[in-house]
């Protein structure tokens, strides 16, 4: 299971979420003005959050 560590000390949140829209598996939402990770068992570790992230602030550790 990939372990998904969202900085948010860094993250813009809501006011950002490109890595939401992009995550074809579902696994960041946005709860409030922060981004969760749910399910992160059915991640499969495609890395496009990280792509997309204007902040650096995702990492996926397997």
């Amino acid at each position: 299971m990939a372990k998904i560590i969202i900085d948010h000390e860094n993250c813009d949140g809501a006011e950002c979420g490109e890595c939401v829209d992009v995550c074809p598996m579902e696994i960041l939402v946005i709860d409030g003005e922060k981004i969760k990770v749910q399910n992160a068992e059915e991640c499969n570790e495609c890395e496009v959050c990280i792509d997309v992230c204007p902040n650096d602030c995702i990492e996926v550790d397997e």
